[in-house]
C-alpha cells in the first residue's frame, strides 16, 4: 500500500476545509482521504482469506499415501528429507506474507485513526456554523459512521491478535526444529592488518608453564640448544628446495627434484608456491615470501583448460592464500582466494552440499573422478578453507556450502561416530560400502569436526558433539595395543578389525592431544592424551625400525607379537612419500608437553630426510624404506614444504608458542594456519576456553 505523509495531509486537510461548505462533505467518504469505508471493509476482508489460508498451509500434513506394498528405509530418508524442504518452504513464504500482513494491518489501522480525526474535525466545524435539521441528520450520519469506524478498528485489532497468537509461534517452532538445518555465517571480525614474517633471535628462555610444571629450565634450555641445528638446518633444507623450483620450474605446479624437469601438473597455478606459502613467512625467509607475493599480485591465474582435483585445489591452493592472508594481512591472498573459491561453488551439490570430485575451473563444472559416489575426507575436509573465505568477507554462501556437506555427512552416519569413507552421491545421503578408516579416504573428515568447532570459537556445538561420538567409538573398537607395547589406530571393513596402519593415520595423535588440550577439562575423556603419546611412539617407531629411517606407506600391527616383532610392511607397500602426518602428531605432542624426546624424535626423522632425499633441487620421495640407501623417485610433493618441515621447524623453535600460538589459529589438514573468529573480533583468555 502506499504511504501516506500524515503531517502534509492534515496541512492540505485543514486549508481546504477553511474556504468548503459542510453540505459539500460526503457521509461515505471524508474528501481528501485515501480509504473510503468500502475499501477499509475490503481490505479487512482479504486480510482475513489471507490468514485463513496461512492457517491451512501451516496445518495441513505432506505426507503422501503409502504404496502398496513396504517402503524401503532409503525411500524413507528421502521422502523426509524431500518433506522438510517443503515445510522449510512454506514457513519461509509464510514468514514474508506475516511481515506483508502486518504492514497492511498497520496501514489500515492508521487509516482508521485518521477517519476518526477528520470526522471529529468536520463535527467541530458543523458546530461553528450551525445547528439546523440538515446539520443534525448528518451529525447523526458521522455518529453512525464513527462506531463502524471504532467496530473495524477492533476487528483489525482482533485478527492481529489473532495472527501474532497462532501463525507466529508455529513458525518459531518450526524454525527452531530446523535450526541445525540452517547454515550459520560466522562472525565477521576486523581484517588483519599487515604483519612482517616473525623473526627468531637464538633462544629467549621463555617457556609455558605446564613445561615448566614437569622439566626444569636447565632442561629445557639443553632441549632447545641441542634443537637449534635442526631448526637451522630445517631452513636451510627450504630454501634449498625453494631454490631448485625457483630455477627450474618457477611457476609450474611441481618440481621433479631429481631431473629438474616440471612435475604433474595440478591446476597451472604455481601450486608449489601457494602451498609453501604459510611455511616460508613462519620462517621469517622475507625475501622469498615478498617474491612469492609478487608472483601472486602478476601472474596467478585460474583458467586452466581442464578438470582438476577439488579436494587438493581446497587444501593446497585455497588454503595455502587463506593462510598467507590470515598470517601477513596482505589483500591480494584474500582477493585471489575469493576468486578460486568463486570459480569452484558451482561444484557443488545443491542438495548435499558435497563438493563434485573434479572441477573445470573456467565454467565451474562438476564431474565424478575415479569413485561413483562420495569419498568422507573429500566431503569433510574443504569447511575451513570455505568457512574463512565467508568470515573475511562477509557473504555466508562459501560457508553455507561447505557447511552443509559436513551435515550431509553427518545426517548419513544415522548418529553413529564412525562413518565409513563410501557415501552416495545422489539423493539421500547414506553410506554405501562399510569401510571404516583413519586412514585414506577417512582421516581428515574427523580432524575437521573437532576444528570447525574450534574455528568459531567454541560456538558451534555441533561439530564437537559429532567429533566426541567419533571418539568414544574409535577409543572401544579401534584403538588397539600390541603385546610388545605399540598403541595403533586399526582399521574396520565389515564389522571385522584389520590391524592395519596407514601412515596418514598418525594425525590421530596429534588431534587426540590437541582435543585433549583445547577443550575444557570436563569435557576431556583421560583416556585421550594417553593414546596420543603412544600412537605418536608407534609412529616414530615406523621410522625408526627401518634401515633409513624413514617410514613406509603402510604397516600391518600384530596384536600378539613380542617388542620389536610387532609391526610389519603392509603388502609390500615400503615406499615413502615425504609424508607429514607423524612430524604432525610430533609437533602436537612437543606443543603441549615441552617434552624433550619429542624434539629428538623429529631431529631423528629430519637427519634422514637429509641424508636419504636430498637431491640437487630439492628432495625426492624413495622406493624402498628397507635399503639403507634407498633410489629415489624423482617425486616432491608440495605438501613436504607445505607441512612436514613446517611441522618439523616449529618442533625445533625454542617455543613454538612465541611463532605460532594455537589458541589464537587452526591448522588446515595442510598444516595452513587460520585465525580463530572471535565474536566482535575480540580474543577470549586462554584460561576461559579450556585446558591448555
Amino acid at each position: 500500500m502506499p504511504s501516506v505523509d500524515s503531517k502534509d495531509h492534515r496541512s492540505r486537510r485543514s486549508r481546504r476545509d477553511g474556504d468548503s461548505q459542510v453540505s459539500n462533505v460526503s457521509p461515505l467518504r471524508v474528501s481528501g482521504s485515501p480509504f473510503s469505508m468500502k475499501t477499509v471493509g475490503i481490505g479487512v476482508l482479504v486480510v482475513c482469506l489471507i490468514c485463513s489460508w496461512q492457517f491451512i498451509l501451516l496445518t495441513r500434513h505432506v505426507d503422501q499415501p503409502e504404496p502398496h506394498g513396504t517402503i524401503g528405509q532409503n525411500a524413507v530418508n528421502e521422502a523426509m528429507w524431500r518433506y522438510i524442504g517443503v515445510h522449510e518452504a512454506n514457513l519461509s513464504s509464510m514468514a514474508y506474507q506475516q511481515r506483508d500482513i502486518a504492514h497492511v494491518l498497520g496501514e489500515l489501522g492508521e487509516e482508521l485513526k485518521r477517519q476518526h480525526k477528520e470526522l471529529r474535525l468536520v463535527e467541530e466545524q458543523m458546530h461553528v456554523q450551525g445547528n439546523g435539521r440538515g446539520a443534525d441528520d448528518f451529525s447523526a450520519q458521522l455518529q453512525l459512521e464513527d462506531k463502524r469506524l471504532a467496530h473495524l478498528q477492533r476487528s483489525i485489532n482482533q485478527i492481529a491478535q489473532q495472527t501474532s497468537a497462532s501463525i507466529l509461534p508455529a513458525q518459531q517452532r518450526w524454525e527452531r526444529d530446523l535450526e541445525k538445518e540452517r547454515p550459520r555465517p560466522p562472525p565477521v571480525p576486523e581484517r588483519p592488518g599487515e604483519r612482517p614474517p616473525p623473526q627468531v633471535d637464538g633462544i629467549s628462555g621463555n617457556f609455558p608453564k605446564e613445561w615448566l610444571e614437569r622439566f626444569s629450565h636447565e632442561e629445557l634450555m639443553a632441549s632447545a640448544e641441542e634443537a637449534e641445528k635442526w631448526r637451522e638446518g630445517a631452513k636451510k633444507t627450504v630454501l634449498h628446495a625453494w631454490n631448485g623450483y625457483k630455477q627450474k620450474a618457477w611457476g609450474e605446479d611441481e618440481l621433479k627434484p631429481t631431473s629438474g624437469q616440471k612435475g604433474r601438473t595440478w591446476a597451472k597455478c604455481g601450486l608449489q608456491i601457494l602451498d609453501a606459502l604459510s611455511t616460508i613467512y613462519l620462517m621469517g625467509l622475507t625475501e622469498q615470501f615478498d617474491e612469492a607475493t609478487k608472483w601472486v599480485e602478476e601472474s596467478l591465474q585460474f583458467d586452466y583448460v581442464g578438470m582438476v582435483s577439488f579436494f587438493e585445489i581446497t587444501i593446497r591452493a585455497l588454503g595455502g592464500l587463506a593462510s598467507a592472508h590470515s598470517l601477513s594481512g596482505r589483500e591480494i591472498f584474500l582477493t585471489k582466494a575469493k576468486e578460486l573459491a568463486d570459480k569452484m561453488m558451482p561444484a557443488f551439490d545443491r542438495e548435499t552440499g558435497f563438493p563434485a570430485t573434479q572441477v573445470n575451473l573456467q565454467t565451474g563444472q562438476g564431474a565424478k573422478g575415479w569413485y561413483a559416489g562420495t569419498v568422507l575426507s573429500e566431503a569433510g575436509t574443504v569447511q575451513l578453507e570455505f568457512r574463512y573465505i565467508s568470515q573475511q568477507t562477509g557473504d555466508p554462501k562459501y560457508a553455507e556450502m561447505a557447511d552443509k556437506s559436513m551435515r550431509s555427512i553427518i545426517r548419513a552416519s544415522g548418529g553413529r561416530g564412525l562413518v565409513p569413507w563410501g557415501l552416495s552421491r545422489q539423493g539421500a545421503p547414506r553410506a554405501i560400502n562399510q569401510h571404516i578408516t583413519f586412514g585414506a579416504m577417512g582421516d581428515s573428515y574427523y580432524e575437521y569436526l573437532l576444528k570447525m568447532y574450534l574455528q568459531t570459537d567454541s560456538t558451534e556445538p555441533e561439530w564437537k558433539e559429532a567429533w566426541e561420538r567419533a571418539m568414544r567409538e574409535m577409543m572401544q573398537r579401534l584403538v588397539l595395543k600390541t603385546q610388545g607395547g605399540l598403541t595403533y589406530v586399526a582399521e574396520e571393513q565389515s564389522g571385522q578389525v584389520k590391524h592395519k596402519m596407514d601412515h596418514l593415520a598418525c594425525f590421530v595423535g596429534g588431534m587426540l592431544v590437541y582435543g585433549a588440550r583445547q577443550l575444557p577439562a570436563s569435557q576431556v575423556d583421560k583416556a585421550w592424551e594417553p593414546a596420543a603419546a603412544g600412537i605418536t611412539e608407534t609412529c616414530y617407531q615406523m621410522y625408526h625400525r627401518q634401515p633409513s629411517h624413514l617410514a613406509p606407506e603402510c604397516v600391518t600391527l600384530v596384536p600378539n607379537g613380542a617388542e620389536g616383532n610387532d609391526m610389519t610392511i603392509w603388502q609390500n607397500a615400503a615406499h615413502y612419500l615425504l609424508r607429514p602426518e607423524a612430524a604432525e602428531a610430533i609437533f602436537y605432542m612437543f606443543y603441549y608437553t615441552g617434552d624433550p624426546k619429542y624434539r629428538r624424535m623429529a631431529g631423528e626423522i629430519y637427519e634422514a630426510i637429509e641424508q636419504h632425499t636430498r637431491t640437487t633441487y630439492g628432495y625426492s620421495a624413495v622406493r624402498d624404506v628397507r635399503q639403507a640407501n634407498p633410489q629415489m623417485r624423482d617425486e616432491m610433493e608440495t605438501f613436504f614444504l607445505a607441512e612436514t618441515m613446517k611441522y618439523l621447524y616449529l618442533t625445533f623453535l625454542p617455543n613454538p608458542r612465541e611463532v605460532l600460538d594455537l589458541n589464537e589459529f587452526v591448522f588446515t589438514t595442510e598444516a595452513h594456519p587460520l585465525r580463530v573468529f572471535r565474536k566482535g573480533g575480540q580474543a577470549v583468555p586462554s584460561n576461559l576456553r579450556g585446558n591448555r
